[in-house]
């Protein structure tokens, strides 16, 4: 089993960290049970499950099991068809057409058409729905104009029902990284019926409708949310699991004892301090698998230290020390961060900062040269207010 997210950040390269209990592996591989339930640990409580106004992993982990976009991913992290069995893209590049699957139905069995996905990207898009990955859609023509409120026609963007089943996204420009980003949930569908009819408590028990694997069965906050088979799905007798149950375990160390008393079958982090101890102690219950994502500090450029100081954040960047942060203190297989995009990217040659090649004790002497020039020593030391989330690791 593999969890990943491909748009998540970070600086180090963390990898997912995933416990899977022997009981679990036996009710995955028996092909004779009543009830098979995986019980996962999913960090903190979710915020909400609607596609559109969530950002968090938590939310998309769950997301992923309830809803199909026109694209979805395989094991390997390769494209493979969703709620579109198959597309064709213009000579240009800059024409894609989807042609729906003719079983695709809603967990309230309706079918899933081509006009719930140009309802769901109007919507992602709209300045009401303020979404924070807006932008996973601007590709699309006049999607990032109509986003920012420049234009207030949603019929101008770029995407449009030919029939039920068919439906085509123009583009502004070629991008042939947009089946990527469709696999992201700003591209799931959603059902119009039910936002209109129920507001912001669509995403309730008992009112969201899904076109995933899944349904929503019940959700008691800092507790667990339950999803059960959605039986409309086209390969619903195909699901190993009957049902999937995530517990808020936004305390790792918590997580680690839950998962050791047999109370979750698994989680996708644990405590780094940990690490060795588990590899030694539970060797056949813990992996270790590559997590595409850069840990970085964000820095404010509105306003001071960093507002028109170059020299200050050279400085900072290079102050850190990557490979004792990774070796001695994460300890979790991460890799020392110096470009953005991480390895195990498709088709996409690395990059990196030119101060990679110098020793530590040359990184560190630049360092204070930039820490001087940008106007701060012992005497006018540097104070910042750092924020960060709640994660122990972090």
């Amino acid at each position: 089993m593999v969890l990943q997210d491909a748009l998540s950040m970070s600086r180090y390269n963390f990898q997912n960290l995933l416990l899977l209990s022997a009981l679990f592996v036996l009710v995955i591989a028996s092909s004779v049970s009543a009830s098979t339930v995986l019980r996962r640990g999913n960090g903190a409580e979710p915020q909400t499950l609607d596609v559109h106004r969530s950002s968090g992993v938590t939310e998309a982990n769950i997301q992923r099991d309830l809803f199909e976009g026109l694209v979805t991913e395989a094991a390997d992290g390769s494209i493979i068809p969703g709620a579109a069995e198959r597309w064709k893209i213009s000579d240009d590049g800059k024409t894609y057409t989807f042609f729906l699957r003719d079983n695709g139905r809603w967990s309230d069995g309706t079918f899933v058409t081509a006009n719930d996905f140009v309802y769901a990207i109007h919507r992602a898009l709209s300045p009401k729905t303020a979404s924070d990955y807006a932008f996973i859609l601007w590709p699309i023509d006049n999607a990032e104009a109509f986003s920012k409120g420049d234009i207030q026609d949603a019929e101008k963007i770029g995407v449009q029902a030919l029939d039920d089943k068919t439906l085509q996204i123009r583009l502004a420009s070629p991008a042939p990284y947009l089946l990527g980003l469709l696999t992201h949930h700003m591209a799931y569908p959603v059902l119009r019926k039910g936002i209109e009819e129920h507001g912001r408590a669509w995403t309730r028990p008992g009112k969201l409708v899904s076109n995933g694997p899944y349904q929503l069965k019940e959700w008691l906050p800092q507790s667990h949310i339950t999803l059960v088979k959605n039986p409309h799905f086209r390969e619903s007798s195909k699901l190993k699991l009957d049902s999937v149950v995530y517990y808020p375990t936004e305390d790792i160390n918590t997580a680690m004892k839950r998962f050791r008393a047999g109370e979750l079958d698994v989680t996708d982090d644990v405590p780094a301090e940990q690490i060795a101890w588990i590899e030694k102690n539970l060797p056949n219950s813990f992996r270790s698998s590559p997590y595409i994502g850069t840990y970085y500090y964000a820095l404010n450029l509105s306003r001071e230290p960093f507002k028109d100081n170059l020299a200050l954040r050279k400085a900072l960047s290079l102050a850190f020390d990557r490979d004792i942060l990774t070796e001695k203190v994460t300890r979790g297989g991460e890799l020392p961060a110096w470009s953005w995009v991480p390895d195990g990217i498709l088709d996409f040659s690395k990059q990196s900062l030119p101060e990679m090649g110098l020793s530590r004790k040359e990184r560190q002497a630049l360092a204070r040269k930039w820490y001087k020039e940008a106007g701060y020593s012992k005497d006018k030391p540097l104070e910042i207010e750092l924020l960060y989330n709640t994660s122990d690791n972090h």
